[in-house]
């Protein structure tokens, strides 16, 4: 027969067994839940950190490239203007890079009428000549107001030009001096009088001439080197040297 105190004795070392047997399940359960569920979890996360790394760092390099892209059309580097400033500029030095030539042409015509009528045949007393003696002055040069940015190539670092410059041209028709015109002329017996305002109208073959005498005389040649020369001294006193090239034909 069991007494009220050894009753709860028994009692007290009950409870406690129950409590120890709770403990060792749950020691148990958490040991099962955190070994196997954590080892997979560890592989995700990784996989995602990486994944996530990948991302950011793609989005940082765009951001950069997009930054430094906006950066430079918004504030474009100095040069530009400065490539601009000197276009300008070389457009006030056109007048210095000319050549000017004087020439004295002579042209002479001779021609067969008879009553009004030309023809092919001379005969005696048919025949007149024209002698012209045209002197005028021209002018070549670069047109240095043509040039554009793809034709000028600036480097700032190592202060140096490089200039690609158009063939040299007339700038205008010849000038003649027609107060200094010399005209001659013989005509048989058939034929009237010289009309001048006739002989005059062949001042445009002898212009034509003049430019071709000119060319010969080096004119254009001589237009090229001045403006090469001048370039150089110009921007040469601003500390560039000057690479001019022209272009071909």
């Amino acid at each position: 027969m069991v007494n009220k105190r050894e009753k709860e004795q028994i009692n007290r070392e009950l409870r406690a067994g129950k409590k120890e047997q709770a403990s060792a399940t749950m020691e148990i359960n958490n040991t099962r839940g955190i070994r196997f569920p954590k080892f997979g979890l560890y592989r995700v996360k990784n996989r995602l950190n990486k994944k996530i790394m990948l991302f950011l760092s793609i989005i940082v390099v765009l951001l950069i490239v997009g930054i430094v892209g906006l950066w430079k059309i918004a504030f474009p580097k100095e040069p530009v203007v400065r490539t601009g400033a000197y276009l300008e500029q070389m457009k006030d030095l056109s007048t210095l890079a000319t050549s000017q030539a004087f020439v004295k042409t002579i042209l002479e015509k001779e021609d067969n009428e008879i009553f009004g009528k030309g023809i092919e045949t001379n005969i005696p007393g048919t025949k007149r000549k024209i002698l012209l003696v045209v002197p005028g002055t021209l002018t070549a040069g670069v047109d240095l107001s043509a040039i554009t940015e793809d034709q000028f190539e600036l480097n700032e670092e190592e202060k140096s030009m490089r200039i690609l410059l158009p063939k040299a041209d007339f700038l205008q028709e010849p000038s003649i001096n027609f107060d200094e015109v010399e005209t001659y002329s013989v005509s048989g017996i058939f034929r009237g009088d010289v009309k001048w305002e006739e002989a005059y109208s062949l001042m445009d073959e002898a212009k034509e001439i003049m430019k071709e005498e000119a060319i010969e005389q080096g004119i254009l040649v001589k237009a090229e080197e001045n403006a090469e020369k001048t370039l150089k001294e110009f921007y040469g006193r601003l500390g560039y040297s000057v690479q001019v090239s022209f272009e071909e034909e």
